[in-house]
């Protein structure tokens, strides 16, 4: 039966339109089919990420990034940071003069919202990165000198603060 089905295929579209439709076909298929997506860190239920499971996204992208380099094939990147995140809130400051001095009286200012008051923030500074450590097996010397120049790029870094070893 399913002889008869291709010939009748051949007859209708010669050897060629049958080419073309089984090729129309499979990129309907590549359509159709879901594709990898690129490993990305999850951000956690609450949304918010902390300083430590940012400074591991940070080592994955780099590790990942000098991977690309000819020569690399493993690598092993670990980071410190100098501080983690800092929070600006709205606040309210009052300030008393006195024959000696000043008093600062600063208070936080507070907002109501359905589940009760929360303060108001104004800026959120990231975490700074203040150090570089990357382990590359068999890289040669022009190689390091590539990774502490991208590391010094990507993280805004001076390269003494960046410790490449093969």
């Amino acid at each position: 039966m399913a002889s008869v089905e291709r010939e009748r295929l051949k007859r209708a579209f010669g050897k060629k339109g049958i080419i073309a439709l089984v090729g129309l076909v499979a990129g309907l298929l590549l359509l159709v089919l879901p594709t990898p997506k690129e490993e990305q860190t999850p951000l956690p239920e609450s949304g918010v990420m902390t300083s430590a499971e940012y400074c591991a996204m940070l080592e994955q992208k780099a590790e990942r990034l000098i991977c690309e380099l000819p020569e690399v094939d493993d690598c092993v990147v670990v980071i410190t940071l100098e501080r983690g995140y800092r929070h600006v809130y709205a606040s309210d400051m009052h300030v008393n003069e006195y024959s000696d001095g000043k008093e600062t009286d600063k208070t936080v200012v507070l907002a109501g919202n359905g589940s009760g008051e929360a303060a108001i923030p104004i800026e959120e500074t990231m975490p700074t990165v203040a150090g570089v450590a990357v382990v590359c097996k068999n890289a040669s010397y022009e190689t390091r000198y590539r990774i502490i120049e991208l590391m010094c790029a990507l993280f805004d870094v001076s390269s003494n603060r960046i410790s490449v070893q093969a």
